[in-house]
């Protein structure tokens, strides 16, 4: 077992800090070490209001993933797996001794930092969209120690900052961006130029565009069927509890597509997805609607789904020629939805 008295020596002194009283969950640092192609990012953001922890992220596209989180807006509907969605970081949160995993209480104690108190017991995690937070990896570890290590060298100086004044000044919120290794070089970038220097210009998810061939069109198009006068309703989500495949693996959140007839209340379709990619999804209707043969006068979906339901099917359903619109509720899914629950948990 490698030696972790030097990580929670820093962990304690990090703590000791208390860092979120000068800096806010928005407040994202990014650090460019030699020996890594893209930067590393860190935020102090919490799971809800109360905790305290410090959020790494491995790359460019888990910050921007990031930054949607920020903007996403969670509604009744959504649970658990749908806030996994837009997580995908190495996490450090301090629990109470009761909620501390038996992994992270056992590397504690091949060490002799003590840690006594609520809240202040820190385990390591790794958050990954569709999964419960589980166990951070041994080279995730490695990698969250020497992010650790750039903070605590960096935070005399970041501290002394003004985030008021700074964040007043523009539209957009600062980011500040740190050079690993350059001792007292930390500088002002807005978002949006760190966005294109990074990415250039190109973000990681949406807008979507059509992701099936002309072939497949042009086949659904001439395929004999039926044109409903009838309203469907289409959604993704996730189930609301965790489930465990085999034993020993990591459990996951299983995400579904489901269709329903508006009118009469049927589910017509409700479907495991195994893939998150916008053609897979924009496959699964145009599946339904060549096997079924039927095309309806509309499609309602979320409009405000964090899974970005609408965004991705509308290309599809434009080329289709298919009405749609957004909803902010879909009776008929959800009440699928809740008995789903019912049933299997």
């Amino acid at each position: 077992m490698r030696d972790y008295q030097k990580l929670y020596e820093n962990i304690k002194a990090f703590h000791k800090l208390k860092p979120w009283d000068k800096m806010k969950d928005t407040d994202v640092v990014g650090i460019k070490y030699s020996d890594r192609k893209e930067p590393v990012f860190f935020a102090l953001d919490g799971l809800d209001e109360v905790s305290i922890g410090l959020s790494v992220f491995r790359d460019v596209s888990e910050y921007i993933l990031y930054l949607d989180l920020l903007e996403s807006e969670f509604t009744e509907a959504d649970g658990i797996g749908e806030y996994t969605e837009k997580l995908k970081n190495i996490r450090l949160e301090f629990v109470d001794r009761s909620k501390l995993e038996e992994i992270d209480y056992n590397r504690i104690r091949t060490t002799d930092v003590k840690f006594r108190g609520k809240k202040a017991w820190p385990e390591l995690l790794d958050f990954t969209p569709g999964f419960v937070p589980w166990s951070a990896t041994e080279e995730d570890i490695a990698l969250f120690e020497r992010v650790l290590e750039s903070f605590l060298e960096m935070f005399p100086t970041y501290s002394k900052l003004d985030f008021d004044k700074s964040f007043a000044a523009d539209d957009v919120p600062t980011r500040y961006y740190y050079q690993a290794g350059t001792k007292d070089s930390v500088w002002k970038l807005k978002e949006e130029h760190i966005l294109a220097f990074l990415t250039g210009g190109e973000l990681t998810k949406g807008p979507y565009d059509l992701m099936l061939s002309q072939f497949e069109i042009r086949r659904l198009m001439m395929e004999k069927k039926t044109f409903l006068r009838n309203t469907f309703e289409v959604d993704l989500f996730y189930l609301p509890q965790p489930i465990t495949f085999k034993e020993g693996e990591r459990p996951r959140f299983v995400k579904m597509m489901a269709i329903a007839d508006k009118k009469s209340g049927e589910v017509l379709l409700a479907t495991v997805l195994t893939s998150d990619k916008s053609r897979d999804i924009q496959f699964e209707l145009y599946k339904y609607l060549f096997e079924a043969k039927v095309f309806p006068a509309k499609i309602e979906m979320r409009g405000d789904s964090v899974l970005e339901t609408y965004e991705m099917l509308v290309p599809l359903l434009d080329e289709l020629d298919i009405a749609h619109s957004e909803k902010s509720k879909l009776r008929k899914i959800e009440a699928f939805r809740k008995s789903l629950a019912e049933d299997i948990f």
